[in-house]
């Protein structure tokens, strides 16, 4: 029976060493022997005069290369994982890299191997047959392999099944080991575990881009000796954990991933048409949040298409609106693989469909014909209203005098009655001689859908253009790219929603804890005003009450049912409104019409309160939408209620921030760090098990697909398709005006790695002579 030692040997380590006849060829030992457990560099604790950083792990590096080689061959380890950290720290303090080499399974078990090699990476040479090929387009990669016969072999013991004993170990070197500063460069030192990708893909997920996130873990680690892997190792792992996303098609990742949010959001709503292969082409999808939103501030609908958000360069439309707030608010949105009315007529009435029906008073648009025609079809009762930005940019495009396109612009704005537009109108073409200019008639015919005075008196919740829209493509830039795929795409659209919909949240609390100052005179209804309406709105009533200052009631009659005010303004008696009041249910009308365009009391109104002494604002002239309380509270979104499980990522976040108060506590003391690791360690060595245990019955549920891989919807990715829009700026050298010359020959058309030149020619003939 084998005796344990205990003793401590010159590295500083506390293990147990074994008295034992070793036998290569058998393996074999008392049944009775008992295990030593393994001590990792990043676990010791136990090291004599040991320093805070850096010192630390130096002073175990220095325990490791005073390792003998018969202290190494008393070593026992319980698993053979355990064998290959040991010797990979090893390897990593005396300065060298290591691979796997041979192995044999154990019969009648083969989930455990009989014994196991590691070499040395400078072991062996390379194949000469790599070295004899004349068709070599790229130079030679540098020579690793120097023969070197450093080697370390681990054997199970046949009685007792449980331990691995060292049976050979080679410990010289026929090449110079590495620098303690070049060590983390080797191979088998660089290696991006579970722990750095639960980190990475919480920094990834928020935009950070793989350069900043080691930033980052370099500055965490204390040095980037430390963080166990370059940039590049951590690329290739984002862009391998990219694939297996996608592994079974990119539109099944896509699709499968919104597949998943039905289950956190019962109210999450999508759909999608496929084309004749099966590929993906069009995509339409709307949560819970959105749906409620829609339902209380949906009169109003804005929606416009943007190019060049994901590799495919589908065009994509969001479906937009205002809140109580007066912040933009998104109602759905869709992928499109052509901008034809057919489309846009499927994109109307799946947006219908998942709104229950419900369909807006208004509508604004830019003025591309297909949707225009869609809207027609689907909506045939709606307002519809042409983008008077889009208007003022055709009008510098398609009449090339800058006086014209400023005086179109005053008079689309303009609030005054038809007949006085289309005298201006008449006035503005024939002093510019447009009568024939194909455009200015088009814009003629089309009047009703862009100018003011055609529009006045039809709620558009103070919305003339698709610039919420145009402003939402500028902010979701920031999380969507032109080389995005499909599954990203929809997983940053929905991080970019989240944090538009912060500014609605912060707006409504802002409303529900503040109050603002009161600065006119009329207390009252002023007041009144901040108990109605949330606080950005109720700037715009309060703007309206001072300008009734400058108003004065030039004269009243009254009537059976009604009273008639007219209402002048101060040194313009030019300038006047005519008002009704109805005392009987406080009803009033304005000639203004700013009531029915923007849904609160234009000034002259409130010239008539004050003259009637009305303390509040009466019902009639409270729309719902703008008030504080616009969405009922039976929609108000639950937020708690949205998932009943935290998802992995959440869970690792909720940790990490418990966690942090604890280690910013324990880092001001050298025996609090020692206990803190300590407890860390214990504590890791115990999850890890449980995870270990439960790691095959896992599945992954959050992107929608099944645990064995299967395919779901079998929908292909789409193709690349062509848009309308502008594509911006080309990036491929074969369709701009200068194509990029081949660094070799000079020529133009084609590159270095296509170079014809070097195609013929063997890459030693560029070697320097």
């Amino acid at each position: 029976m084998e005796t344990p030692i205990s003793s401590t040997n010159s590295k500083g380590v506390k293990v147990d060493s074994y008295d034992w006849e070793s036998n290569s060829d058998s393996c074999s030992s008392s049944e009775d022997s008992q295990s030593n457990t393994f001590v990792s560099e990043d676990e010791n604790n136990d090291v004599d005069g040991e320093k805070e950083g850096d010192g630390l792990v130096s002073s175990v590096d220095d325990s490791f290369r005073l390792l003998t080689d018969m202290e190494i061959m008393e070593m026992k380890f319980v698993s053979e994982d355990e064998a290959g950290q040991f010797y990979n720290a090893y390897a990593k303090a005396i300065g060298f890299s290591v691979r796997k080499y041979k192995s044999r399974p154990q019969k009648g078990n083969e989930m455990y191997v009989r014994w196991r090699t590691w070499v040395c990476s400078g072991e062996g040479k390379r194949n000469k047959k790599h070295l004899e090929r004349t068709d070599r387009k790229r130079r030679h990669k540098a020579e690793t392999r120097t023969g070197c016969g450093a080697k370390f072999r681990v054997c199970r013991m046949s009685k007792t099944m449980k331990n691995y004993v060292v049976t050979e170990f080679v410990s010289t070197h026929n090449h110079p080991l590495a620098a303690p500063h070049c060590v983390p460069f080797l191979r088998s030192h660089r290696r991006v575990d579970d722990a750095d990708i639960a980190q990475v893909m919480a920094m990834r997920n928020v935009g950070m881009k793989p350069a900043q996130i080691m930033d980052y873990m370099t500055c965490q680690s204390g040095g980037f000796h430390n963080v166990g892997f370059t940039v590049k190792d951590l690329r290739n792992k984002l862009h391998s954990i990219r694939k297996e996303e996608i592994r079974n098609g990119d539109a099944e990742g896509a699709l499968g991933y919104l597949s998943a949010q039905v289950s956190n959001d019962p109210l999450f709503f999508f759909k999608y048409t496929v084309d004749e292969d099966d590929r993906l082409e069009t995509l339409f999808w709307t949560d819970g949040r959105s749906k409620m939103d829609y339902a209380a501030f949906g009169d109003v609908l804005v929606f416009d298409t943007t190019y060049r958000t994901n590799a495919y360069k589908k065009p994509f439309v969001i479906l937009a609106g205002v809140s109580n707030n007066f912040t933009t608010t998104i109602f759905g949105c869709a992928l499109l693989s052509k901008e034809t009315e057919d489309t846009y007529n499927w994109v109307l009435s799946t947006f219908l469909e998942a709104m229950d029906g419900k369909r807006p008073i208004s509508v604004v648009t830019d003025g591309d014909l297909a949707m225009r025609n869609a809207i027609r079809n689907i909506f045939p009762d709606v307002r519809h209203r042409l983008c008077s930005w889009h208007l003022e940019r055709n009008a510098a495009k398609n009449v090339h005098i800058p006086e014209f396109v400023s005086d179109f612009t005053i008079l689309m704005q303009m609030e005054c009655d038809v007949e006085e537009f289309e005298t201006l109108w008449a006035d503005m073409v024939s002093h510019y001689g447009l009568e024939t200019n194909t455009w200015v008639v088009e814009m003629y015919s089309d009047r009703e859908r862009w100018a003011e005075a055609y529009l006045l008196g039809h709620f558009f919740a103070g919305m003339r253009s698709t610039q919420r829209c145009e402003g939402m493509n500028r902010y979701l830039n920031r999380f969507l790219t032109v080389r995005l795929r499909l599954f990203e795409f929809v997983q940053q659209y929905h991080r970019g929603l989240a944090r538009m919909r912060v500014a609605d949240a912060k707006a409504e609390t802002a409303t529900e804890h503040s109050t603002p100052v009161l600065i006119t005179q009329l207390k009252s209804l002023e007041k009144n005003g901040t108990e109605v309406y949330t606080q950005y709105i109720f700037r715009f009533f309060q703007d309206e009450i001072q300008r009734a200052s400058a108003l004065i009631v030039a004269r009243r009659v009254d009537e059976m049912e009604r009273r008639l005010y007219f209402i002048e303004m101060y040194s313009h008696p030019e300038s006047n409104w005519t008002v009704e009041y109805y005392p009987i249910d406080s009803r009033i009308n304005c000639s203004c019409l700013m009531f029915e365009s923007f849904g609160l009391p234009c000034c002259h109104m409130i010239v008539v309160m004050k003259y009637e002494h009305l303390p509040t604002i009466p019902p009639s002239l409270v729309m719902q939408r703008w008030t504080r309380r616009g969405r009922p509270l039976t929609q108000q979104p639950n937020v708690c209620q949205i998932s009943r499980s935290i998802s992995h990522m959440a869970r690792y976040g909720i940790l990490s921030s418990g966690y942090k108060l604890m280690s910013f506590y324990a880092s001001h003391a050298q025996d609090s760090f020692e206990d803190a690791r300590q407890m860390e360690h214990e504590m890791t060595s115990w999850m890890r098990k449980r995870w270990e245990m439960g790691k095959n019955k896992e599945c992954n549920t959050e992107i929608g697909k099944s645990s064995d891989g299967q395919i779901l919807f079998g929908v292909g990715d789409p193709p690349v398709v062509k848009t309308k829009g502008n594509p911006g700026k080309k990036s491929s050298a074969q369709h701009s005006r200068n194509p990029r010359k081949c660094s070799h020959c000079k020529c133009r058309g084609h590159d270095k790695r296509t170079c014809p030149k070097l195609s013929s020619k063997h890459p030693i003939d560029d070697l320097p002579i």
